[in-house]
Formats: structure tokens, C-alpha cells, sequence
């Protein structure tokens, strides 16, 4: 074995590991006094070889040197510096702690293979290109985690909570209308979270270590290895993430469905966050970035190797000119749920979203905070599962119980929530934008009231899959609202919006008022009706042309068949009566016996 420093080749090969066939080269970034690779052969302690890289192979603290060494297919390195042994932040892969929660391997160092078999992708690329085409900003996003999704025993699939896992579920994402999956943060991150307990051990090393706390991080917003799939998201009987990831990643292209990946960055520079990202677009395939702990940035979005990505940003964006470049809406989902509980004030607001808003992503709930089953099962937060006395997680929820904390079997209170819940999803398909949905919202999975569940990897957080057959009314609901969304909000024709109030042609802002109607005009003519009073009103409606009626495509009043198999044409066509806390959908249709002129 040789070590060769050759400032003119190893320092222009790419940060990380680079392997050919007669030689290696090994290009570090650390703040370091010395530094070693070590080799080891795959499930054996000791290492093989431990090579210092050359002081004069370091410019700054890039650290760079070429190895002439053939390496075998079963090696895997890991870096060591006078602190100790530490990963390559530019591994593409990681062994060590292969099993996800396990706090026996909470000090187990991670090390890289040198060698990752390939992967077949082939047509793949077509399918990308027509996934490129999609505009974000009106597309349907589907949330989830890659663990949670599949972990539940309900889900009755081998390799639960593993990237094959969602590859399995393919079938179902496709089913409820997904354009694209955004996937929480699935990269090599630390599982624990380890606090110093009571203020007094702070200072008593003894006591630190006796009264060190160990929590749970399973959403994984947290420092993390990001150019390697998670280890312990993938099946245990082959252990290759990567390839499991991008068998994923190529099975939702050939159903259509466009992969959106999050990432975490906190304290990273712009230069190590555009790398990460060109390696997860040309490595994976993937269709675009969900960035969190990471303002918009012109460098990233206007990337020339990542110019086709779409981009969800967390923190707000103002003045958005891309259709592929969204950000999360926290004001939308606040507003709207004081809208769906009856607050004043909110008409205008609801007005704007329905009228034209585009560049945001639009929800009712979020990951962070009451699931949408919750919103109106708790005025509370309870997050005691935690372990933190209920002193984390939001208490400013805009929830409402609908007079019950919790389950319930009272008749009146499920009742009224079967409403609230028709309310909410109906908003936001009727809303301009992108619009997003957790899993398990779609068929109302509660949390128990936890609001906060990032330490949670058990049934509180895992898809239950046993509700898509308990509560398929309501994912019927929202499968047949996200084909009128597409049919009637999204529709490419030019269309004439108009706001209304309980009287037609005369809308009302002001503060106390709760209804509110939207005509839309096209080449079929729709109104919306939104009652959001506790009592019912009465509507006047906008006059059609001659030959048409009106007609009832949607009552959220009637819970039991909310979305009308067959419209129901309304009696008085000047007139209707909305009941309290409920959203009507009225459609223009030909009518031979109709007289009824359209207004001029």
C-alpha cells in the first residue's frame, strides 16, 4: 500500500470518498489537528487499516489525499480525529445503526461501504419529464413519514416502515389523487435526543450523567447525515437504502406521482445545501425539495442543475413569480380553521384565497400540531405521552371540541363534527393554490389529542390502516371533492370569479358577518355557498342564462351523502336556505323547462 499526495488530481475529485479500480481518493472538510481514515471490513470491529492523511495534503481545513489501494467490495471507512471516530458527512450510505429507536446503538460509531451496487433505472427519465411538466402551485401534496406510514400492524404488508413499504402502498397513493408525495426528513439523522434533566445537574457531572434524559426523534428535524437514505428505514433482510429509496422513488413515477423529499438545514452554508440537493436530483431522481430551517434563496431555486425541481420552502416567501416554488401557509391554516368554528372577522380573508392565491401550500393541518380528526375533537392540547408535563407543543390550536372533549359517543356532538370535518376538507378544495394533507387525515386518524408527537413512534403516529375501510364515506368525500377541485378550480379556461353575500351581487366584510357565496362563472357556470353562522340563511342566488338551473352538487349539512350521485335540482331558483355551519356547491344545468335569464 501506498499514500500519494497529488495536489493536481486528489484535490479536484469531489468531497468524499471516490473508489477506482487501482486506487482511492478520500477529499474531507474538518477542523481538525489530525486526521485518519479507517477501514473496516463489514461487521468486524477492529479496523483493517488506519491511514493519516499527510499534513501537507490540507489547504485550509480541506483535508485531500490519494490512496493507491484496491479496496474489496466489503469495506466500509469511517474518519478519526484527535476527538474520536466520526462520519463522512458525504457518505452515501451507513451501517451501524441499522435498527430505528434501538438506544443500545445510540453510541455506535457509523461508518460508509466504499462500494453501493447499481441500480436499473431504466425508462425512468420519461417518467420525470412528464412529472416536470406539473405545476406545483396547483397540485395535491401528500405528506407522510417513511417509517410511520407502514409501521402499523394494520397496514398488512412484510416490510413495514421501510421505503419498500411506501413502494407497496403505490396502489392507494394513487387512488386518493396524489401529485406528489412529500416525504418528512429521511436522511441519516441521530434517533435521540439527549437533554441534561434538572437544572442543578447542569453544573454536577455525576448527577449528568445519572439524570441524563433520552428522548425519541422520530420526525428528524434534527442534525443530519444528508446525502445517505435513512439505514433503518430500509428491510432488514438486504440493507440497501439506497437502491431501496430509489426503487421507490421510480415505482411512484411510473404511477404518475412526482417524489418531493424534505430536508432539515440548520446552520448549513447555501454551497453544502446545493450540493446536497444536485446529488438527490441526479442520484435519486428526485422531483423536488421540501426545505425547512432554510429561508428562500435565488442560489438555490435558480440552481441550473435544479431548475426543473419544484421547492416547498417552510418559512414564508412573499412575491413568488415561479409556479414550481411554494411555501408553507401557516396563516391560511389559522385563518380558516376561525373561519370553520364560526370566528368574526374572517370573511375577507377566506374571500382573498378563494379569489386567486397562488405560490402557497394550503392546509388545515400540519405534521406540527392537532391532526385534522383532532381539531374538533379537543379545545386542549395533550401531549402528556411526551414526558414534558404538557409543557410542549402550540396552545394556540383555533380548535373547537364541538362541545365534547374527546371521544364520544353522543350522537348530537359526532354528528356535528362529521360537519366540521366535511367544512374543512371542502375549504381547501375550493381554495386557490397547492394544497396539502398528513397522512392519516384523509380518513380522520386521531392522535389523542397530541399535538406534538416527535417523539411518538408508536400507533399515535402510524397510518391505522383499518380506517380507510372505516371511514371510507369521508375519503369518498375527498377523493370526489379533489375531482371537482380539478374539473371546476383548476380548470384552464378563463373563468369570472365574483364574491357575494347572502344577497347576491352585494358581498359583506364586515366584522361580524359569517357567509359568504362564490360565482363562478365558465363554461359551466358554478356557486359556492359558505354558512359558517350557527344558524341557517337565507341565499339569494345569481340568475343563469335561459335553459339552466340551478342544481345541488354538494350539501355539507347531509352527512351522510354530502357529494350527490345525481344533482338535485334546487326548487325556488331565486332563493335557498343554508343551514348553520354548513357549505353548499350549486351547479349550472341545462334545463328545457327552466326560465330563468342570466343577469346582465
Amino acid at each position: 500500500m501506498a499514500v500519494r499526495v497529488d495536489r493536481d488530481k486528489s484535490f479536484y475529485y469531489p468531497t468524499g470518498i471516490t473508489v477506482t479500480p487501482s486506487f482511492f481518493c478520500i477529499k474531507v472538510i474538518r477542523k481538525c489537528k489530525r486526521l485518519y481514515i479507517n477501514l473496516y471490513e463489514r461487521n468486524v470491529e477492529e479496523a483493517v487499516e488506519k491511514i493519516e492523511f499527510p499534513p501537507e495534503s490540507r489547504i485550509g481545513d480541506v483535508w485531500f489525499m490519494q490512496v493507491d489501494m484496491r479496496l474489496k467490495k466489503n469495506i466500509e471507512y469511517a474518519l478519526e480525529d484527535e476527538k474520536g471516530l466520526f462520519a463522512d458527512e458525504y457518505g452515501k450510505s451507513f451501517s451501524g445503526k441499522d435498527s430505528f429507536g434501538k438506544v443500545s446503538l445510540i453510541d455506535n460509531p457509523r461508518r460508509s461501504p466504499v462500494y453501493i451496487a447499481a441500480f436499473e433505472w431504466g425508462n425512468d427519465l420519461e417518467n420525470v419529464k412528464a412529472i416536470e411538466d406539473k405545476s406545483l402551485d396547483s397540485s395535491f401534496i401528500y405528506r407522510l413519514h417513511a417509517r410511520g406510514f407502514t409501521k402499523s400492524n394494520t397496514s398488512r404488508i412484510v416490510d413495514k416502515g421501510t421505503f419498500k413499504g411506501i413502494l407497496e402502498k403505490v396502489d392507494y397513493l394513487k387512488e386518493i389523487g396524489a401529485d406528489f408525495i412529500d416525504i418528512m426528513p429521511a436522511t441519516e439523522f441521530d434517533e435521540f435526543i439527549r437533554s441534561a434533566g434538572s437544572f442543578f445537574s447542569l453544573f454536577d457531572k455525576e448527577k449528568k450523567e445519572k439524570k441524563e434524559k433520552i428522548t425519541l426523534n422520530y420526525w428528524g428535524y434534527t442534525n443530519s447525515l444528508n446525502f445517505a437514505p435513512k439505514a433503518s428505514y430500509a428491510t432488514r433482510r438486504y440493507r440497501n437504502p439506497v437502491n431501496e429509496y430509489k426503487a421507490m422513488v421510480k415505482s411512484m413515477h411510473e404511477a404518475g406521482i412526482g417524489v418531493i423529499q424534505e430536508f432539515f438545514f440548520e446552520r448549513k452554508s447555501i454551497g453544502y445545501i446545493i450540493d446536497v440537493l444536485r446529488f438527490w436530483k441526479l442520484e435519486y431522481h428526485i422531483d423536488g425539495f421540501h426545505l425547512a430551517g432554510v429561508n428562500y434563496c435565488d442560489e438555490i431555486v435558480k440552481d441550473p442543475y435544479l431548475l426543473d425541481c419544484k421547492f416547498i420552502f417552510s418559512n414564508k416567501i412573499y412575491d413568488i413569480k415561479s409556479t414550481n416554488v411554494i411555501s408553507m401557509d401557516y396563516e391560511y391554516m389559522n385563518n380558516m380553521r376561525k373561519y370553520l368554528k364560526g370566528d368574526e372577522g374572517m370573511v375577507p380573508f377566506v374571500s382573498n384565497v378563494l379569489g386567486n392565491k397562488n405560490g402557497y401550500l394550503n392546509f388545515i393541518a400540519d405534521v406540527n400540531g392537532f391532526s385534522l380528526a383532532d381539531i374538533y375533537r379537543y379545545d386542549y392540547k395533550h401531549n402528556e405521552e411526551n414526558g414534558e408535563d404538557n409543557a410542549d407543543g402550540s396552545n394556540m390550536n383555533f380548535s373547537w371540541n364541538c362541545g365534547f372533549e374527546g371521544d364520544t359517543k353522543k350522537l348530537q356532538v359526532m354528528n356535528l363534527r362529521k360537519r366540521m370535518y366535511l367544512n374543512a376538507i371542502f375549504l381547501l378544495m375550493i381554495s386557490r393554490g397547492a394544497i396539502g394533507v398528513c397522512s392519516g387525515d384523509e380518513v380522520l386518524q386521531s392522535k389523542g389529542g397530541n399535538n406534538n408527537t416527535y417523539c411518538q413512534d408508536n400507533d399515535t403516529s402510524y397510518f391505522n390502516w383499518k380506517l380507510v375501510n372505516k371511514n371510507k364515506d369521508f375519503l369518498h368525500f375527498f377523493r370526489e371533492m379533489l375531482d371537482f377541485r380539478r374539473k371546476y378550480i383548476l380548470t384552464d379556461d378563463k373563468q369570472k370569479i365574483s364574491i357575494h353575500g347572502m344577497q347576491v351581487w352585494k358581498p359583506d366584510f364586515e366584522y361580524y358577518n359569517r357567509q359568504m357565496g362564490v360565482l363562478i362563472e365558465g363554461k359551466q357556470d358554478v356557486y359556492i355557498i359558505l354558512n359558517m353562522h350557527w344558524d341557517s340563511h337565507e341565499f339569494s342566488l345569481p340568475t343563469i342564462k335561459r335553459g339552466s338551473t340551478w342544481n345541488v352538487l354538494v350539501n355539507t349539512a347531509d352527512i351522510n351523502l354530502p357529494f350527490k350521485k345525481e344533482v338535485v335540482k334546487v326548487k325556488n331558483q331565486r332563493t335557498i336556505s343554508v343551514e348553520g355551519r354548513s357549505c353548499m356547491v350549486l351547479i349550472a344545468k341545462e334545463d328545457k323547462k327552466a326560465d330563468v335569464r342570466k343577469k346582465v
